[in-house]
């Protein structure tokens, strides 16, 4: 009969344990924030400061320009930020501050050839 209820409690404390576990990994390993981040090939344009501001790097030393195009909450134009010189590898371009970033994508530039463009990547 007592092995029955030590069972129980023990069984219990196994399951709270095991819960409480569970719960401080998961919020332990989530970001703090999940910014915006798009990709072309290795090149990448990312969010920062609360997706206030826009990252673009030129992953690639292969001479060709990457820019970062984006659209800011509340503007129907598109901005474009330009790292220029196609040095790469981690190469990378910074934005001001303005209105949180809505949606943003990575095109390279190809000589002689159309921008190759990577898929718009939206906020969330």
């Amino acid at each position: 009969m007592k092995s029955g209820i030590i069972g129980r409690s023990g069984r219990l404390a196994i399951t709270v344990a095991g819960a409480t576990l569970a719960l401080g990994l998961s919020i332990g390993s989530a970001p703090a924030w999940a910014y915006i981040q798009a990709w072309q090939g290795d090149d990448t344009a990312k969010g920062y400061d609360s997706d206030r501001r826009l990252r673009v790097c030129d992953m690639e030393a292969d001479t060709n320009a990457v820019e970062g195009e984006y659209f800011r909450v509340y503007d129907g134009s598109s901005s474009h930020l330009w790292d220029k010189n196609g040095a790469g590898p981690d190469n990378c371009v910074g934005s001001g501050e303005g209105a949180v970033l809505n949606k943003v994508r990575v095109c390279e530039q190809q000589f002689a050839k159309p921008d190759a463009c990577g898929s718009w990547a939206y906020r969330i």
